[in-house]
């Protein structure tokens, strides 16, 4: 049983609330390698949320007691030692959790379907199969190998732009309107 891993100290019950001691309970072994990976990540995500919770609280009651932030009770904080201190229990749960998560992420198997995710290296084996077996039976490839971009057989596709005529105002207005210039247009006329 490492340190990590010892019951909580007089000095952890005192620090935490009840909810945040079962919490860190559950960072601990073997309650935490018996957890289902969602409910590893769950635990992960609310010590997450009561660690940074606690580290605001402790940052606003340390500048009260510096006198840089007006007290939000009726009186300042005194300090914020208490606050420091549940901030470094909840803070080693998470590192409990995180550690755990990590190592089984690391492992390549999760716990609860015990199935082998694939590597990177049969990934790129079977896009080279694929790949391979596209080469040699391909619909799209002509006899004689692909067509050269400046084939002089191949289709220019749309007309030449030269042979077509512009057959509205370049401003894209009706009749004789487009010919005008945008000033004399707008102008009103009495």
């Amino acid at each position: 049983m490492s340190k990590h891993d010892a019951p909580a100290s007089a000095e952890e019950l005192r620090a935490l609330s009840r909810d945040e001691q079962d919490l860190a309970d559950q960072a601990r072994q073997p309650a935490l390698g018996q957890l289902k990976d969602r409910d590893l990540s769950d635990l992960v995500s609310r010590l997450r949320d009561r660690r940074n919770r606690a580290r605001d609280l402790g940052n606003r009651q340390g500048r009260e007691a510096r006198g840089k932030a007006d007290p939000s009770g009726v009186t300042a904080a005194g300090g914020n030692e208490g606050m420091r201190s549940k901030l470094d229990y909840l803070n080693d749960a998470l590192e409990r959790a995180t550690a755990e998560r990590d190592r089984r992420n690391a492992d390549g198997t999760t716990a609860d379907d015990h199935q082998e995710k694939p590597s990177q290296v049969a990934f790129a084996e079977k896009a080279l199969a694929t790949k391979q077996s596209a080469q040699q039976s391909s619909d799209m490839l002509e006899e004689g190998g692909p067509l050269h971009p400046n084939d002089p057989n191949a289709d220019q596709g749309k007309k030449a732009l030269a042979d077509t005529e512009r057959r509205t105002a370049p401003s894209g207005a009706f009749d004789h309107a487009g010919d005008l210039p945008a000033r004399e247009r707008s102008r009103t006329r009495y």
